[in-house]
């Protein structure tokens, strides 16, 4: 399987400056060079994590298909559109559609572009699809053509990626020049603040949002 980005995302950011501030609060632009940093920090720890990218992305996928298959499972999702369809270097021209796919883990299930064969008869075949997967990110503009084979269907970011971020880089904001070793200060007559630690192993990525990313569900995820 070879994948190859057609056309990429002009950002990956998650969430827009100005929904970090409204949840943080924050009405000036005395910190909006920082809040930028973290948003791009937090999106670039969560695309890690996850070991795909979030944002809407145009691809072309080249899979070698051995035996009768009832369809196939793509690499990057969700399934927003399919622009093209080749088998063994020919056009497949029949358009798909919603019973043809499963969008949410970008799988093509239509088996109208299988070979036919005898029972025993071994045989492969290459597929190469282009398509565009991913969310629709904030300030993105959504694509206006798009699937000749399936239509365009851009899906927002789920909002518990978006609320995970939000919760993360809060994190990231509250830790910026505190000593990430320290999880607890005692101030006599003051009070004890403590503060949630970050698993090392994941980078900058609080609880909830690690809940999120782990609870999507994509091709990858589960080859058949």
């Amino acid at each position: 399987m070879t994948v190859s980005i057609v056309t990429a995302a002009e950002s990956g950011n998650l969430l827009s400056l100005q929904s970090v501030k409204d949840y943080l609060k924050i009405t000036d632009d005395s910190q909006d060079a920082s809040l930028s940093a973290l948003i791009t920090r937090a999106s670039s720890d969560f695309v890690r994590h996850l070991g795909r990218p979030l944002a809407l992305q145009v691809y072309r996928e080249r899979q070698k298909i051995h035996g009768r298959a009832p369809g196939i499972n793509l690499s990057r999702g969700p399934l927003a559109a399919i622009q093209s369809i080749k088998v063994d270097g020919k056009d497949w021209l029949v358009p798909l559609d919603e019973c043809d796919v499963d969008r949410e883990h970008a799988r093509v299930l239509s088996t109208a572009f299988l070979k036919p064969t005898r029972p025993g008869d071994p045989w492969s075949y290459t597929v190469e699809v282009v398509y565009t997967a991913g969310y629709l990110l904030p300030q993105a503009e959504a694509p206006k053509d798009g699937g000749a084979l399936l239509p365009v269907t851009a899906q927002e970011l789920p909002a518990g990626i978006a609320g995970g971020c939000l919760t993360t880089i809060q994190m990231l904001l509250a830790g910026e020049g505190r000593d990430p070793l320290l999880k607890s200060e005692s101030v006599q007559g003051v009070g004890n603040t403590s503060w949630q630690a970050m698993d090392a192993s994941v980078g900058a990525i609080s609880s909830d949002a690690l809940a999120a990313l782990d609870g999507l569900s994509l091709a990858a995820d589960w080859l058949a």
